[in-house]
């Protein structure tokens, strides 16, 4: 089995049910907002917005708060930009594939029964 078989097969339950697709879009659009509000308004203050995603991603997200405060306060803007959506994708995936694992526990597929005559 190949490295992409086994990739596909792990990332499988992230993708194939309604409540994981629903929250990695959910995800995707907080973090579109984050990025489109520090790209182009301007704000007198801090803005609260990048908060939300990692809010949406925790438990694995908060991980991120265990970097030494130099990895951000000294990368450039874009090195601070790519760690940021890094981090909020690798916790989004691993949480829709958790989702998608419970689902199925939760609610196992019917075994098919071949139709009788």
């Amino acid at each position: 089995m190949d490295i992409s078989r086994r990739s596909r097969a792990l990332l499988a339950p992230a993708g194939d049910n309604w409540l994981s697709r629903v929250y990695l879009a959910v995800v995707v659009a907080a973090t579109g907002f984050v990025l489109y509000d520090a790209a182009f308004v301007s704000h007198p203050d801090a803005s609260l917005a990048a908060v939300v995603p990692w809010l949406l991603t925790a438990p694995l997200s908060l991980l991120y708060t265990l970097l030494p405060d130099d990895v951000l306060s000294g990368a450039p803007t874009g090195v601070a930009t790519a760690l940021y959506v890094a981090g909020i994708a690798v916790a989004a995936t691993a949480n829709a594939v958790f989702m998608g694992v419970a689902l199925r526990r939760i609610r196992p597929s019917a075994p098919r029964t071949a139709a009788s005559a």
